[in-house]
């Protein structure tokens, strides 16, 4: 299993040199409400509800370091790229998104048990826990921060190895089967609500998409051999730095309410853009393995 899609080895400190200063402005950003003078642009002739007409960028720009920033430091190759750095590094991703879901699924499950109870004082401290769904800024780069952790972790504790353990996947049946059905069934019908508006409720099913969606790439295929894993991990690794290009991309170009439903898709774009390459590449190499054999 060879690890595609990599920078180079001196990325890794320039990644290092833009993700320090950025965390330190983003946390001025957000808890001390520090913007960078002259970084306002006017974009509008007068304000909105939602949208200011003069947008300051210091926000965007603290996220665009610690994104790239990140981003560089997880993905630079190592000083020795072989079997075992590329078998780490597929089980350090797979932790970080299982990882960052178990803490998604702790907060719905939280806001659903203070649903059903129409508790004030458990719904207040939801609230003051997540600061009103202010946490989704904090998916942006948990994932990476978990993964290089890990990645590092691993690297230093197995240095003298010669490899690791297997990632521990769910059995294809029933895991498979539910995670991908439920998936489908839920993108259905919150799909057809938003366009013909059915009911609030039913929007509501969003919430539990990421946990299916879990349930869908954490299980087997049907044969696991050597192939499916380094496909996994292009597909994971494609699906991150897509995932990113875009979400820098909208953190530049989309204000207000706008960006909100940015932060509320980033819940599920990692697992959907994983599922699409995933299948892709898997039938691309079935196709060459045909042909072959012919």
């Amino acid at each position: 299993m060879k690890t595609t899609y990599l920078f180079p080895a001196w990325t890794k400190y320039l990644g290092a040199i833009l993700a320090v200063p950025g965390f330190i402005l983003g946390y001025l950003v957000v808890y001390q409400n520090y913007s960078i003078p002259g970084l306002e642009i006017r974009l509008r002739s007068t304000s909105t509800l939602f949208l200011s007409a003069v947008e300051n960028f210091t926000n965007e720009l603290a996220l665009t370091l610690v994104v790239v920033g990140l981003l560089l430091v997880a993905f630079s190759r190592t000083k020795k790229e072989d079997e075992l750095t590329a078998k780490i590094r597929l089980n350090s991703l797979y932790w970080a998104i299982l990882v960052n879901y178990i803490l998604y699924a702790c907060f719905a499950l939280l806001a659903f048990v203070g649903y059903l109870l129409k508790s004030t004082s458990l719904n207040k401290f939801i609230d003051d826990l997540t600061n009103n769904l202010e946490y989704t800024v904090y998916n942006f780069f948990v994932p990476l921060v978990i993964f290089i952790g890990r990645f590092y972790f691993l690297l230093y504790r197995n240095k003298n190895e010669f490899d690791i353990k297997q990632v521990h996947y769910l059995p294809y049946k029933p895991y498979r089967q539910i995670g991908k059905w439920v998936s489908i069934v839920i993108m259905a019908i919150v799909a057809a609500n938003e366009a013909f508006n059915w009911s609030n409720a039913l929007s509501n099913l969003f919430w539990l998409l990421p946990l299916s969606l879990l349930l869908w790439i954490f299980s087997t295929e049907k044969t696991e051999d050597e192939y499916i894993n380094a496909t996994r991990l292009d597909a994971m690794q494609v699906a991150v730095y897509v995932n990113y290009a875009v979400l820098l991309l909208s953190n530049w170009l989309v204000y207000g309410i706008g960006f909100l439903y940015i932060q509320l898709v980033n819940l599920v774009t990692i697992p959907l853009i994983f599922i699409g390459w995933f299948y892709y590449r898997v039938y691309r190499i079935s196709r060459q393995t045909e042909v072959k054999s012919i």
